[in-house]
């Protein structure tokens, strides 16, 4: 598999303060990736990270109300796994010792070529693969890719149709929270409720132990 396909499977943070900035890079992102979130200083940003589901955070290091380095350093504070990289204006050597503690893909400085940052990008999903952040645990023999689309059951393949797959997947990112049922109609763009129902019972049929629970009168529950 071409490496940065796997993006498309992915949501990015990228967080400056550099209005024009946050418009060219957030078209390549687009490209490449399933959800661009933006925030222009680090204030906004932890906001967003910790209300959505992020998996690479690309930060300027030089911002209002709470810096880049800042930033990363709090979400370090609790987060060791999530893939970073700084871009700077600046080759500052004290920024640069600054960045070592935090664990980044990166350092980059302003001005950049894009086939620099195709390469941190392929490096990320790399990292993705190796670490299976794709592959979510159901139970000790089984998990759901979310690569291939797939739940994989003792080493059978269990393929889901584009609607199964919508669902698990909005689902597994709302995980341990109560979904309505309207919500998961929209994400079907019905309104037919027999149709969700039908839907969750054959999802469940492919997994090996039912994980997605009805909550009467309001919506569904996912729990592993």
């Amino acid at each position: 598999m071409n490496n940065l396909k796997i993006l498309k499977e992915l949501n990015v943070l990228y967080v400056d303060d550099d209005v024009k900035a946050c418009e060219h890079l957030s078209l390549i992102l687009n490209y490449y990736f399933n959800t661009v979130f933006i925030a222009n200083n680090g204030e906004e940003a932890f906001d967003i990270y910790n209300k959505k589901t992020c998996h690479l955070l690309i930060v300027d290091y030089d911002m209002p109300i709470m810096n880049g380095y800042e930033f990363l350093s709090k979400i370090r504070e609790t987060d060791t796994n999530i893939s970073a990289f700084i871009i700077s204006s600046y080759d500052d050597k004290i920024k640069l010792k600054n960045a070592i503690k935090l664990n980044l893909l990166e350092y980059m400085c302003k001005p950049y070529e894009l086939s620099e940052l195709k390469n941190v990008l392929l490096r990320f999903s790399k990292e993705i693969e190796k670490k299976n952040l794709l592959k979510f645990t159901i139970t000790n023999t089984s998990y759901y890719d979310m690569s291939k689309k797939i739940i994989v059951d003792k080493n059978i393949n269990y393929p889901l149709t584009s609607f199964e797959v919508k669902i698990i997947e909005y689902l597994l990112e709302n995980e341990n929270k109560i979904v309505r049922y309207d919500i998961l109609l929209d994400i079907l763009k019905s309104t037919n409720q027999k149709s969700l129902i039908t839907i969750i019972y054959n999802i469940n049929k492919k997994l090996p132990s039912k994980i997605i629970h009805n909550v009467k009168d309001l919506g569904y529950k996912m729990s592993r």
